[in-house]
Parts: C-alpha cells; structure tokens; sequence
C-alpha cells in the first residue's frame, strides 16, 4: 500500500505545484491587504477559486489522463483491482486537497478576523467553517467523475468548473431559502457536499470498471 501511495503522489506532483502556486497567490494578496487596509475585501472575493481549481487542475485530469495516455492498461492489469487503484488515487488527492484548504482558511482569517465579519455574509462564510472542506472534497470528486466518464481531459475540464461554478450558486439559493444560524446551515451544505462526493466517486468507479 505505501509504494502505491508512492507511485499515485509522484503522478500527482504537477498538480500539487501548481495547487500551492495558487496559495502562494493568496498569500500575498493576504499580505497586501494587511499592509494596505483600503484593499481589505480582495481575498475572500477570490477564495471560492480554490475549489474550482482543484477540479480543474487535479480532479478532471486524474482519470481522463490514464485514458488520454494508454497508463490505465498497466495499471488496471496487475493484481491491483481497480477500486483499490481508485481508492488510493482519490484518497491522496482529497488529503492534499483538504490540506490546502487549510491553508487557506488559516490565511483569510489572518487576513480578517471573525470579530469583524458577518458570518452569514457569503465572502466569509464560503471560506469558514466546514463548507470549504465539503466543496473541495465535491469539486475533486467531480472532476474525477466527469474525467473518468468523458475520458477526456478537454471536454471534463470546462465542465468541471462550469459545474462547480453553478452548485456554488445553488449553494447560496440553499442558504437563502433555509435562513438557518451559521452552524445548523454549514453542516446542512456540507453534509449535501460529501452525500454528492460519495455519489460522484461510485460513478467514477463504475466508469472505470466498465471499461474493457
């Protein structure tokens, strides 16, 4: 299990790079606005990126890759069955992926302390609580489906980010028509994000067992 956890981070650094490139970025946005407060703002108006960078960046690619390059018939063919393969792929990337969310929830609330903002304001709550870690883990999945399903990394790339673009709206009309307290409605739209995760993953590997 170790060296395939190897083997599935090596073929994962590309993405890894460029993911933290991204929160290098947010860093120095975060930096600037701490220097210069009239920009104060900047930061979280972007913070909603992140997920869709990882589905763009790392969930669509994961699977349509191996199908684009011919891998899957090497590493479908040993004595690994697929579901394990799936399993450890999807589970380094999520690991990466929550861990930079963390990283990013620790910069904005550096970057804006929780006494001074409304929690129920979108900028804020959409990068506080646990609804960040849901839609990343949604985001990653979703690629990862749409990869494994197109099998193409130009079609389930634009997807992706059209796609997560649109529940991030369903996600605030959620919001607006439950008008529950801060707690009650992040673990409402988290529980909805992992609840879609685990179908996206079982679609993935359906996609990926059925292939010949």
């Amino acid at each position: 299990m170790t060296g395939l956890v190897w083997v599935a981070w090596r073929g994962q650094r590309a993405q890894a790079t460029a993911i933290a490139a991204l929160l290098l970025l947010y860093g120095a946005a975060v930096v600037v606005e701490r220097l210069e407060p009239e920009l104060s703002g900047l930061t979280f108006q972007l913070a909603g990126f992140l997920a869709g960078a990882v589905c763009l960046i790392w969930g669509a690619p994961l699977i349509a890759r191996e199908f684009e390059t011919g891998t899957y018939k090497l590493a479908w063919t040993q004595s690994l069955s697929r579901g394990r393969w799936l399993a450890v792929t999807l589970a380094t990337a999520a690991v990466c992926a929550l861990a930079a969310t963390a990283v990013l929830a620790a910069l904005l609330t550096w970057a804006l302390p929780q006494a001074e903002a409304d929690p129920m304001a979108w900028p804020y709550y959409e990068s506080h609580g646990l609804v960040p870690y849901g839609r990343v883990l949604f985001a990653l999945t979703l690629g990862v489906a749409l990869g494994a399903v197109t099998r193409h990394t130009r079609i389930a790339m634009p997807l992706s980010v059209l796609l997560v673009g649109a529940s991030q709206l369903a996600g605030r009309a959620l919001r607006g028509g439950l008008d529950l307290p801060f707690w009650p409605m992040q673990g409402t739209e988290t529980a909805a994000y992992l609840t879609l995760a685990l179908v996206l993953t079982w679609i993935a590997y359906l996609a990926i067992r059925r292939r010949a």
